[in-house]
């Protein structure tokens, strides 16, 4: 939130939303006009929201640890974003948060905008897909116990 990744928030948000079926939400389009940023708006939106996109190239806030925090809790998708480039250099803390969530949270390394895009992109598109097997797995599974009942029954 310190601007050294106001671009690839921006390609972030372009690229949820190539997908038909996601919608971004980022503060500086988003918030109600009028709203001061503040820690509590951040953490609503992030614990209503289906999934939140980390990008990380520093130092992390206390906010966005509130907002991923709550958004985990909430059992949202998570994709964290790591840039490396020449220069960049996390703080121990976010190395070991990073390293913690890598178990339960989709995590890519990034060079540029567009290797974020392609990442991002292909974990959405794949979040999709799982998401839409399951349910067709409950349905088989539904229907395959419906058939046993209706057998049972005769």
């Amino acid at each position: 939130m310190n601007g050294t990744l106001d671009s690839e928030r921006k390609i972030a948000a372009d690229t949820i939303e190539r997908l038909v079926t996601h919608r971004a939400w980022w503060w500086e389009r988003d918030a109600p006009t009028g709203v001061l940023h503040s820690e509590n708006e951040c953490v609503k939106f992030a614990r209503t929201s289906d999934g939140i996109v980390l990008l990380v190239g520093g130092e992390l806030s206390p906010i966005v640890y509130s907002e991923y925090l709550s958004a985990k809790i909430a059992c949202a998708e998570r994709y964290i974003f790591i840039r490396v480039r020449e220069g960049d250099v996390l703080p121990a803390d976010v190395r070991d948060f990073v390293d913690q969530e890598r178990r339960t949270a989709v995590t890519r390394n990034f060079q540029n905008e567009a290797e974020l895009e392609s990442h991002l992109y292909q974990a959405l598109v794949h979040t999709s897909v799982r998401a839409a097997r399951e349910v067709q797995i409950e349905r088989q599974r539904k229907e395959v116990q419906s058939n046993a009942r209706l057998k049972r029954s005769r």
